[in-house]
C-alpha cells in the first residue's frame, strides 16, 4: 500500500528537506535524519528475518533427521567395529533427543562454530566458504549479463511495437518460459560440445569442474567452464526480465507525462532515456531481487549437471550422506541471501524514485495509513452489465 500511495504521501515523507534552509538534502541534519530512517529500516528488516532464518533451519533439521542416517556409509562399511560407531554416536550427540541437538546446533552456530562434516569431517565453514565463492560467481556472472540484455530487449520491443524486433523478442521469451533448464543444459552439451569435437574436432567449452586439471588460475579456461552454465542460467532470466520491462516500458510511454514531453517538443530520445526509462525501472528491480534469490535454487540443478564446485553440487553430496550440519548452514546462507536480495531491492527504490521512503515515525505511519485507506476508497468499483 506504501507504493500505491506514494504519491500521495510523496509530499509529506518524500523529498526530505533540511528545515532550516528549506533546501533539498545535501548534508546537515536533514541528511542525518534520511541516514537513520534508512538505517532503522534495515535494522528492523534484519530482526524480521531472524525468525524465518530459525523456522527453516527447523524445518530442514527434523526432515533430515527423520529421513536420514549420517552413520549409514559407515555402518555398511566392513571393518567397521560396533565400538566405532558408538563412539561416533556419543561424539555426535545422536542419540540426543532431536529437539535437544537443535538447540545444541543453534549456540554452536552462533558462536560461529559450524561444526564438522559427517562424511568428509571437514569444518562445514571451508566447505560452505569455498563453495559459497564458486555459487556467486556464478550467480553474480548470470545477474549482470541477464540484466544487460533484459534491458536491451524490453527497451527496445516497447519503443518498435509490433516491429519485426519485438516478434522476435517475443518468440524468444516464449521458448525461454516453455523450455526447462536441465533440458536446455544438456541440449548445450550436446551441440556446443559434443558435436563440435566430433565433427570440427574442436574444444570451445567444458561441461565438468571449474577448472581443467592444470589450468587453475587461467581466466581463459574459467571462462570457458562458465559460458554453459551461465547461458542455461540466462535463459530464463532474460525471457522473463525483458517481458516485465517491456510492459513496464509500454506503460510509461503511455502516461500523461510522456505525451506532454512530446506535445512540448522534447526529443523522443530525451523522453525514453531520462524519464520512462527511469521510471520503468522500478517494477523492473523488483523482479531482479526477487529472482536473483530464487537463482540460488536453480542453480542447485545447475551445479549437478555441469559438476560446478558450488552450493548446488555441495546441497546435493550433503543430502545424500544426510550430513545436516552442511544442510543446515547451506539453508542459513540460502535464507539470509534471499533476505539481503529483497531488502536490497527496497533500498534501491528510494533511489529510483525520491517519493518512496519508509515512514519511521508514529505520525509517518499515521499518515500513510490513512492515505492508503482513503486510496482504497476511491478506487472506482467495476459495474456490472445488464
Amino acid at each position: 500500500s506504501d507504493f500505491l500511495t506514494a504519491d500521495r504521501v510523496g509530499a509529506r515523507w518524500g523529498v526530505r528537506k533540511s528545515r532550516r534552509n528549506g533546501a533539498e538534502c545535501r548534508g546537515g541534519r536533514g541528511c542525518i535524519g534520511e541516514t537513520l530512517r534508512v538505517g532503522g529500516f534495515i535494522a528492523r528488516r534484519l530482526l524480521v528475518a531472524i525468525p524465518v532464518v530459525i523456522a527453516a533451519t527447523l524445518i530442514v533439521f527434523l526432515l533430515v533427521s527423520a529421513t536420514g542416517d549420517p552413520l549409514k556409509d559407515l555402518r555398511n562399511r566392513p571393518g567397521v567395529s560396533q565400538q566405532t560407531l558408538h563412539h561416533l554416536e556419543e561424539q555426535y550427540h545422536l542419540n540426543d533427543p532431536v529437539l535437544e541437538r537443535y538447540g545444541r546446533w543453534l549456540g554452536d552456530f552462533v558462536q560461529g562454530d559450524w561444526g564438522t562434516s559427517f562424511a568428509t569431517e571437514r569444518p562445514v565453514t571451508d566447505l560452505v566458504g569455498d563453495a559459497a565463492w564458486n555459487s556467486f560467481l556464478l550467480i553474480g556472472t548470470t545477474v549482470v549479463l541477464s540484466v544487460m540484455f533484459a534491458l536491451l530487449l524490453g527497451v527496445v520491443s516497447a519503443v518498435r511495437q509490433r516491429s519485426v524486433f519485438d516478434y522476435a523478442a517475443t518468440s524468444f521469451s516464449y521458448f525461454g518460459f516453455s523450455m526447462p533448464d536441465f533440458f536446455f543444459a544438456l541440449m548445450l552439451q550436446l551441440v556446443l560440445v559434443v558435436w563440435l569435437r566430433e565433427w570440427f574436432d574442436v574444444q570451445l567449452f567444458y561441461v565438468q569442474g571449474k577448472y581443467t586439471v592444470g589450468e587453475q588460475g587461467n581466466f581463459v579456461n574459467l571462462a570457458q567452464h562458465m559460458v554453459l552454465p551461465v547461458a542455461t542460467l540466462m535463459l530464463t532470466t532474460v525471457a522473463a526480465w525483458s517481458r516485465y520491462q517491456r510492459d513496464s516500458m509500454l506503460d510509461e510511454l503511455s502516461a500523461d507525462y510522456v505525451r506532454t514531453a512530446r506535445a512540448k517538443g522534447v526529443p523522443r530520445a530525451q523522453i525514453v532515456r531520462r524519464h520512462a526509462l527511469r521510471n520503468s525501472l522500478v517494477p523492473f528491480v523488483t523482479v531482479v531481487a526477487i529472482d536473483t534469490g530464487v537463482l540460488l535454487g536453480g542453480v542447485v540443478v545447475v551445479e549437478r549437471i555441469f559438476a560446478w564446485p558450488g552450493l548446488g553440487l555441495l546441497f546435493f553430496q550433503a543430502l545424500e550422506r544426510s550430513d545436516y550440519p552442511v544442510l543446515l548452514a547451506w539453508t542459513v546462507l540460502a535464507t539470509v541471501f534471499v533476505v539481503l536480495c529483497n531488502l536490497a531491492a527496497d533500498i534501491v527504490y528510494g533511489a529510483l524514485d525520491p517519493r518512496i521512503r519508509v515512514p519511521s515515525t508514529r505520525r509517518e505511519r499515521r499518515l500513510a495509513a490513512r492515505a492508503a485507506a482513503a486510496a482504497k476508497s476511491e478506487v472506482p468499483k467495476p459495474e456490472m452489465s445488464a
